[in-house]
């Protein structure tokens, strides 16, 4: 089940049952304004919704998730007291993954180190359990090529896939309401989980939709 909708997820997640979602992994707008400088010829835009931090589709994920379920939600440094207070109103906090994506970014060349990393908030409800050997909280994964970037703030496939696989099981049902360019729900294609993908702005919602049929397409063709 690939269920996609463009809107915004605070309306669309009151369609989604009580207790009907395995895991919730969502990169939400960080509350930081964020401008994009990474393509020089063809800026991305600022992210909607991005000035300030808003976490009220927190209670509709709550709301949604079953009590073996987990949810990891991405966020930075300078706003990760912001995001973790908000969410551990709603959910037991068991860890700040940091995610090491290798390659350096942008920022003050000459008083600042250079960024290279991004924090992932995970919370587990009462009956959930990891799969796998237990692992360390660092997650090293190189971000995508700057040729496949068609999104801002876009996370790599195989990132999203070690989470998936460590808080979900085949069949279950991972909701993502910022997906952005789809990389979550390519991710769930590739490890057959159910999606369910929710996008505010048109432009990258018709991108995500393209990238998950066309995953779906090379699962069922054997393609790459």
């Amino acid at each position: 089940m690939i269920w996609l909708q463009q809107g915004d997820c605070l309306e669309l997640m009151k369609n989604i049952p009580d207790g009907s979602v395995d895991l919730v992994l969502t990169d939400p707008p960080y509350g930081i304004n964020f401008q994009s400088n990474f393509r020089k010829k063809n800026k991305f835009n600022k992210i909607d919704n991005d000035n300030t931090v808003n976490a009220e589709f927190l209670d509709e994920c709550k709301r949604v998730l079953k009590d073996t379920g987990a949810i990891y939600c991405f966020t930075r440094w300078d706003v990760y007291p912001n995001w973790v207070e908000q969410i551990s109103k709603r959910f037991k906090v068991k860890n700040c993954i940091v995610w090491f994506k290798r390659g350096g970014g942008l920022g003050d060349l000459k008083k600042g180190y250079i960024y290279n990393h991004e924090f992932i908030i995970y919370c587990a409800e009462k009956n959930h359990r990891l799969n796998g050997k237990r692992r360390n909280d660092v997650f090293e994964f190189s971000k995508d090529a700057p040729s496949k970037y068609v999104h801002p703030t876009q996370k790599p496939v195989s990132l999203l896939q070690e989470i998936i696989e460590r808080s979900s099981n085949e069949g279950d049902v991972v909701l993502d309401c910022f997906m952005g360019s789809g990389s979550t729900g390519v991710a769930c294609v590739n490890l057959k989980r159910n999606f369910i993908g929710m996008e505010l702005k048109e432009e990258y919602f018709k991108i995500a939709e393209e990238r998950i049929n066309n995953a779906r397409f090379n699962q069922q063709t054997g393609g790459d």
